[in-house]
């Protein structure tokens, strides 16, 4: 029969984390994104806000 021993657990696990260390900035860098997007948005909404209020 197969039997795993520890060393191709080892490996399984440092492929892994392999994979991981591609994946999450991957996800940070879409996040951040994402977040600074939406911030502009709001911040580009205030200022159009403030600037009609001046205008009146």
């Amino acid at each position: 029969m197969n039997k795993y021993t520890s060393g191709d657990i080892i490996f399984s696990l440092f492929s892994i984390l392999g994979l991981l260390f591609y994946i999450i900035p991957i996800v940070f860098i879409i996040w951040f994104a994402i977040s600074t997007t939406k911030q502009l948005k709001r911040q580009t909404k205030l200022l159009e806000e403030i600037k009609e209020s001046i205008k009146q």
